[in-house]
């Protein structure tokens, strides 16, 4: 079997770009650490197998973003949307202030991310996640 490492490529760039239309950016590389950020939030918020179900719907080398540092886990508990917006901030190792500056920038961005998934995922699965998240979050439906 032959490994088509372009259309790997091609792929995670496709959703790349579109993503950078849903957050209003040109920048690929901070909307590609938004979102590896907001996923890695994710992951780690929601049970293991909800996690697994969700990184094999994502594009091969996305899924290799979303799985680096992964570990079988207890979810992490956060009851608040401020303290889930702290923990998707943490998830931006060394960027944080560059990409999200205040709370506010993470939440658009969250917003943003959700909407793009939402989109591509799906809807078991997006329901699934949107229900592992805290109870006063807003999400888009």
């Amino acid at each position: 079997m032959a490994m088509n490492y372009e259309n790997y490529v091609k792929d995670a760039k496709t959703w790349l770009h579109q993503l950078c239309t849903y957050l209003g950016i040109d920048d690929e590389q901070k909307a590609g650490r938004i979102f590896r950020a907001v996923l890695h939030a994710i992951r780690d918020r929601i049970p293991t197998g909800e996690a697994i179900h969700l990184g094999a719907q994502l594009p091969i080398i996305w899924k290799g973003i979303y799985y680096d540092g992964f570990t079988l886990h207890e979810p992490v508990r956060i009851r608040h949307e401020d303290e889930w917006l702290e923990f998707i901030r943490t998830k931006d190792a060394f960027a944080e202030q560059a990409d999200f500056p205040t709370l506010d920038h993470v939440f658009y961005a969250f917003q943003d991310v959700m909407s793009f998934l939402r989109d591509r995922l799906s809807e078991g699965q997006y329901n699934q996640i949107t229900q592992a998240l805290p109870s006063d979050l807003t999400v888009p439906v």
